[in-house]
């Protein structure tokens, strides 16, 4: 079951309970790069601190998991990490997943092979079906991940849903993307430049680490750590 909250009640929530940080929860094409790029602000985070889904894509669990014990006043976005996301609870920070109708999200996967951007979403979540037997098999992708979340929300000290269409309330939402034709566009004419140079404080030697654990655990190997 998904109760939503509005922007507004997220943020006063966030600023009540003195929380430090957001963490994003999301599945491919629903609207998490709009919501990374404008929810984070909306709230009061500095673009130094806003940590979109392409720092963790494709990093083992660990990267991530060290990542929040080593940052504080982050907004960071995952689409991934789902079998193991419940391990990264902490009493300061915020989860919020961002909910979108199912049909929608389905649609989006077929313009997205259709406008040859398609990153083989479906394939990837597919490969979690095994570790949650008791979601029936026949829901499609979008349900399915949904009906995950619904299982895993009570394991979070501070959790709350988002509805896509609740993003209306800031500035720049697009009501109307049947125009939109690229991966990460937010706008009529708007598309997120993907340059990743926030801090990160790792040092070499975990950055090492990271890359050892990466190539002896890979994801085509083993998808529990991704």
């Amino acid at each position: 079951m998904f109760l939503f909250k509005s922007c507004e009640f997220i943020k006063d929530y966030f600023i009540k309970n003195k929380l430090k940080n957001i963490i994003l929860i999301s599945q491919a094409r629903s609207g998490s790069t709009f919501a990374t790029h404008s929810l984070s602000k909306f709230i009061g985070f500095d673009e130094k601190n806003i940590y979109p889904e392409e720092y963790f894509s494709n990093k083992h669990f660990l990267y991530l998991k060290k990542f929040i014990l080593k940052h504080e006043y982050f907004f960071l976005n995952i689409n991934e990490f789902i079998l193991k996301r419940t391990k990264l609870n902490r009493n300061d920070t915020l989860f919020i997943y961002l909910y979108r109708d199912p049909e929608e999200i389905m649609n989006s996967y077929k313009k997205s092979e259709q406008n040859g951007y398609y990153k083989g979403w479906v394939e990837f979540y597919a490969r979690y079906r095994p570790f949650f037997r008791e979601i029936k098999d026949d829901q499609n992708t979008a349900c399915f991940n949904h009906e995950i979340w619904s299982k895993q929300q009570n394991y979070f000290t501070h959790c709350l849903n988002i509805h896509f269409n609740s993003l209306k309330e800031l500035s720049g939402f697009k009501t109307n993307r049947d125009n939109f034709e690229n991966l990460k566009q937010i706008g009529d004419n708007e598309i997120i430049s993907l340059q990743l140079k926030n801090k990160i404080n790792f040092n070499f030697l975990e950055k090492f680490y990271f890359f050892l654990r990466r190539k002896l655990e890979s994801r085509k190997k083993i998808i529990n750590n991704y």
